[in-house]
C-alpha cells in the first residue's frame, strides 16, 4: 500500500497530507530523490491518527523539524484512549501509540491558509472519530482512508479497520455532495490512486469494499 504521504508545493510553500509510517526509512530516501527538502515542509495535515499516516506524531527524529502538525480534535479521543480505535468481534481495541510531538488541533471546517495555499478541512467521521479530508486550493480533494477505489469505482474503506462504518458511508454521501457542489477536479485517495470522475469515485460509498 506504500508510504502514506502526499506533498503539495505552490511557489515557496510546501505542505504534506499525512506523514507516512513512524521511523520510515523509505520516507527519508524518497525526499533525497526529489527537489524538496523534508525541513521545507511547513505544515502537515493529518487525515487521522493511524500509524501509517501519522508517523510524525510518534517519532522523535522524523525530519519534519519545521512542520506544524494539524489534526482534527475529535481524534484526540483515540489518542488519549478515552475511545477505542476499533471493535472486533465485540472486543474494544485502543490505539497503541503515544503522541510525543506537539499537535495543533482544529475543530471546524474553516479554511486554513499556509502562505498562498488554501486548505479546507472536511470532517468525514467513520474510519476514525475525527477522520478528515482536505480540499486544497479549490481543486484537489484528499480523501485519506475514507474512500477506496476499485476499477475506478469508489467504496467505503475496509470495514475491518473502521471505527464506525455506517457513519463512514454517511460522511461519504455528504462528501460526494460537497465534491459536486464545489466542482472538485481531482479526488486523491491515500491507497488506491486518483479519480476525476465524481460519480464513479462515490458510486458504492454506502457499501463495504470486497
Amino acid at each position: 500500500m506504500g508510504i502514506q504521504i502526499i506533498l503539495y508545493k505552490k511557489g515557496c510553500d510546501v505542505i504534506a497530507i499525512d506523514s507516512g509510517y513512524k521511523n520510515s526509512q523509505f520516507r527519508k530516501k524518497a525526499f533525497e530523490n526529489i527537489s524538496i527538502k523534508i525541513e521545507d515542509v511547513s505544515s502537515i495535515f493529518l487525515t487521522h491518527i493511524d500509524s501509517d499516516h501519522a508517523g510524525c506524531l510518534y517519532e522523535e527524529n522524523s525530519g519534519f523539524k519545521n512542520s506544524k502538525i494539524y489534526l482534527n480534535e475529535k481524534d484526540r479521543g483515540h489518542l488519549n484512549k478515552k475511545k477505542e480505535r476499533l471493535k472486533i468481534f465485540g472486543f474494544k481495541i485502543n490505539h497503541k501509540l503515544e503522541a510525543i510531538n506537539k499537535i495543533s488541533y482544529f475543530s471546524c471546517d474553516d479554511a486554513i491558509f499556509v502562505g498562498s495555499i488554501k486548505i479546507k478541512p472536511i470532517l468525514t467521521a467513520g474510519h476514525t472519530l475525527g477522520h478528515t479530508c482536505f480540499f486544497v486550493d479549490d481543486r484537489y480533494l484528499f480523501t485519506g482512508d475514507s474512500l477506496i477505489l476499485k476499477n475506478g469505482d469508489g467504496y467505503r474503506f475496509f470495514d475491518l479497520l473502521g471505527f464506525d462504518n455506517k457513519q463512514n458511508s454517511k460522511s461519504l454521501m455528504l462528501l460526494k455532495e460537497f465534491a459536486i457542489r464545489n466542482n472538485v477536479e481531482y479526488i486523491i485517495t491515500s491507497h488506491t490512486g486518483i479519480s476525476k470522475n465524481i460519480e464513479k469515485a462515490f458510486k458504492f460509498c454506502n457499501r463495504k469494499f470486497s
